[in-house]
């Protein structure tokens, strides 16, 4: 169904909203008919790059390298998907296995360090008007749970052994199972070419070789749920993450608490990193931690 039907666009993304299409009219289930009503509106295309029929099937819209044009103010490194339907009961259980099998996809091809989102989450919308959370077991920040986001059975050795593409043995699969590919023990084509995706994610050079670095960003959990005064402890925050570490970020910043790096998330942290001389990257490290926990000491609470 959605098998293979994603393929990880080049621009940034760190989000994934879901619409439906406010109508159940038979004629209506089609990619043609919401791409003239999107042209009519003004827009170049149809604004979701994936749309979801009744009978499960799944199409494909926008392409999906292009920004959608679906959650307004929200669209920059974001993939909509659009479910045909409008009212709740009208929802097919192919749909919402087709929307399972999807974002199963999509999480894996991000390593699960992306969240799910409903357009009614930044807009005064309805949409979609069916239990997206509840289809996709999604945790109060967005995550996946339709399957374990976190390899939990895994022990890293003291001394990370350096891998690279020809290697064979127990410490590529374990690799596998981190990166979650098949474990066979041998470092081949398919074993390079995720390691190379996981390492353009976390800004790293894409070569085949897995340094103690790699081993301990393949190790570290999705969520940053670490909250404390010390900035020494704090993890480094980009757009996409998700946890409690990001709600204090987010309480430092005087914005919105919910736990999500978003778009909002990133401006205010650029916003903040220009008024105190760095380049305006969102890229929150221990240096940056430091200037928030003082300003709060000493410029809001003191």
């Amino acid at each position: 169904m959605a098998q293979n039907i994603f393929k990880k666009p080049q621009r940034r993304v760190d989000r994934v909203f879901l619409h439906c299409s406010a109508s159940d009219n038979a004629s209506h289930d089609n990619v043609a008919t919401i791409r003239r009503w999107h042209k009519a509106r003004g827009f170049s295309d149809v604004g979701y790059h994936f749309f979801i029929h009744k009978n499960g099937k799944i199409s494909k819209g926008r392409p999906i390298d292009k920004i959608p044009a679906a959650q307004h103010g929200n669209n920059t490194g974001t993939i909509a998907i659009c479910l045909h339907g409008l009212k709740k009961g009208k929802f097919t259980q192919a749909q919402f296995k087709a929307i399972q099998s999807l974002s199963q996809e999509i999480n894996r091809a991000y390593f699960s360090n992306i969240s799910f989102h409903g357009h009614k989450e930044v807009s005064a919308k309805a949409c979609p008007v069916f239990d997206y959370k509840k289809v996709l077991k999604l945790d109060k920040y967005g995550s996946l749970g339709l399957e374990n986001s976190v390899v939990n059975d895994i022990e890293l050795s003291d001394e990370a052994v350096e891998l690279d593409y020809g290697d064979q043995g127990e410490e590529v699969k374990k690799l596998q199972k981190l990166l979650r590919i098949k474990a066979d023990g041998d470092y081949g084509k398919k074993t390079l070419k995720a390691v190379k995706s996981f390492k353009r994610q976390h800004d790293l050079y894409p070569s085949g070789v897995i340094t103690k670095k790699v081993w301990e960003l393949l190790a570290k959990p999705i969520l940053e749920n670490v909250r404390v005064n010390d900035p020494a402890k704090l993890p480094n925050l980009k757009m996409g993450s998700r946890g409690k570490s990001v709600e204090l970020l987010q309480e430092l910043l005087f914005i919105k608490v919910d736990g999500i790096f978003g778009a909002n998330t990133g401006k205010k942290v650029m916003e903040f990193k220009v008024k105190n001389g760095y380049y305006p990257s969102d890229i929150v490290e221990q240096h940056i931690w430091k200037l928030l926990l003082k300003n709060k000491r000493i410029d809001n609470y003191e």
